[in-house]
């Protein structure tokens, strides 16, 4: 996905000299023709995320629209607090598209991993969040830009193969009766080989915030699965708070709360974490056989 974003910002600019990109020393090299082209709508500030956000809210009140780009925990984690007064607080249109989520950066060790993300940016008022499982899904959802407040786009380097509508924050690709999998982005490349083979209701997210949940309320089951890639329980509650007064059992398919200390690359810790396609295919039936 990390290539379609520069082509994005390429054509749009060409249309809308709003546009301003500020890029954090990380993908420089991808945005070559942007600086030879539109060099005055580009700059590279460097390893200064929190000035770079405070820069993109000054340019925002100034009606440009910003893309800030650099890997998920250096701009999520150190920048947290300009995210917080400078963008949510005001309610500015700033778009912040981030490489390097979860365990994408896994052999640079903890420090570049960033499976808090959404957790964290989630309880942000005023913050829309999407998590495209694809380059189409990407590109349909990088449109929204011009839309009022801030925004968090999540590329990964996983992705599945499917191609799904998504119009309406969310859609039920798969129906069943033994239950409900709500399924994030680019999670469905878990259960993409042999989703078709389960007996639930498969509702597929690729809109974090806003939740659609008036058509999640639809499909109740009382087996209820989260299936994600980034850490457990970081949306949970707004997910299972469609079903309110609701008697249900959940079972979380993510990453643990914990440190990642082992070596090696993003699918051998995946792998270790019982996170591999078969492994999250037995958790699914070992809970939906349980009660």
């Amino acid at each position: 996905m990390r290539t379609v974003f520069p082509k994005f910002i390429l054509n749009q600019i060409k249309k809308d000299k709003k546009i301003f990109v500020l890029l954090g020393d990380i993908g420089v090299h991808s945005f070559k023709d942007v600086f030879e082209k539109y060099k005055k709508n580009i700059l590279n500030v460097g390893i200064l995320e929190q000035s770079m956000i405070s820069f993109a809210s000054g340019l925002a009140m100034e009606n440009r629209i910003p893309f800030v780009h650099t890997i998920a925990p250096f701009i999520v984690n150190r920048a947290f607090e300009q995210i917080k007064i400078d963008l949510c607080y005001q309610n500015l249109n700033v778009n912040l598209v981030t490489v390097g989520g979860s365990l994408d950066y896994a052999a640079l060790g903890s420090t570049h991993h960033c499976p808090e993300d959404i957790g964290i940016l989630s309880k942000l008022p005023n913050i829309k969040i999407y998590c495209p499982g694809n380059q189409i899904e990407l590109t349909k959802l990088l449109d929204y830009y011009k839309l009022p407040g801030p925004k968090y786009f999540r590329l990964s380097n996983y992705t599945h193969n499917l191609s799904i509508n998504t119009s309406n924050n969310g859609t039920l690709i798969k129906k069943g009766k033994k239950g409900l999998i709500i399924v994030i982005g680019p999670a469905l490349r878990f259960i993409e080989r042999y989703y078709e083979d389960l007996d639930v209701n498969i509702f597929y997210i690729n809109v974090v915030k806003p939740l659609n949940n008036e058509m999640l309320s639809k499909y109740y089951h009382k087996n209820i699965i989260i299936l994600q890639d980034f850490y457990n329980n970081s949306i949970s509650g707004e997910i299972v708070s469609a079903f309110k007064n609701k008697d249900f059992r959940l079972c979380e398919i993510g990453l643990p709360n914990k440190f990642f200390l082992n070596y090696g690359d993003s699918n051998l810790h995946y792998n270790s974490l019982k996170l591999s396609s078969q492994a999250v295919k037995k958790k699914i039936y070992n809970f939906l056989n349980s009660y």
